[in-house]
């Protein structure tokens, strides 16, 4: 029997290396084939030479790219800004079922970046069109993604993992304008995370009514829901959904 396929889409900072420790043997364990991938520029960690030429579009065509390969429409799971990048694969393309995991709501990442910008290390940042310095340190990465709970041999080893983020794919992401088709019935859950810094429970119902999805909101979790401490609620929450 052949197994169904399963898209793992990441978010700003992160790789394809992030759904690896947790989410591909727990997906993987119950019979799925899990495919992950690098959104352009971002196949190595640190700060990368020409990443800021990527636009959030150069993102979607990457995950269409990949979905015209399959013989059938696979699973789309989408986290943070990949959640985005899903979304807007979705204005012109289809696919079985889709998750959008502690997503940039269909509104944008406006009220996002606010958040951010009471750091001090914000502006230097944005000024100089170095994304990486928000996640470039143990605090910062801390702040941005993960519970205080996650020990700090994990939370070294994501921060050495993080890489830059595209300066214009950001911007696309202030206002993205996403059009869904007005006959869209593709089965879609939403799940977002109570600690999650960056994305409020109500960006998570807003983005679930945008999409006629159930809304999941797990307790005890931060931002990286697949690498936070407490990431088996999200990814047993996912399966059991996936499984109706």
């Amino acid at each position: 029997m052949q197994k169904t396929n399963v898209v793992f889409v990441h978010g700003a900072w992160h790789g394809k290396w992030c759904w690896d420790k947790y989410f591909r043997p727990a997906f993987e364990n119950q019979g799925y084939n899990v495919i992950t991938f690098d959104l352009p520029g971002h196949d190595k960690p640190g700060k990368i030479k020409g990443i800021n030429s990527f636009s959030l579009s150069d993102y979607v065509l990457s995950l269409t790219d990949l979905v015209s390969n399959f013989e059938e429409p696979p699973i789309i799971i989408g986290h943070s800004m990949g959640g985005l990048v899903v979304q807007k694969f979705l204005e012109k393309n289809t696919c079985s079922k889709v998750v959008l995991l502690a997503s940039v709501p269909p509104y944008g990442a406006i009220n996002a970046t606010l958040k951010f910008a009471t750091k001090g290390y914000f502006y230097p940042s944005l000024l100089g069109l170095n994304l990486f310095g928000l996640v470039n340190t143990e605090a910062k990465t801390k702040h941005a993604f993960f519970s205080d709970s996650l020990v700090e041999s994990e939370l070294s080893d994501y921060t050495q993992q993080m890489c830059s983020e595209s300066f214009l794919a950001f911007l696309n992401m202030l206002l993205p304008r996403v059009r869904i088709p007005s006959d869209y019935q593709i089965p879609t859950l939403v799940v977002g995370a109570n600690q999650d810094r960056i994305f409020s429970a109500n960006d998570n119902r807003l983005t679930a009514s945008k999409f006629n999805a159930e809304l999941i909101m797990i307790d005890n979790l931060a931002h990286d829901v697949m690498l936070d401490t407490n990431h088996e609620k999200a990814s047993s929450a996912i399966l059991s959904w996936l499984e109706k």
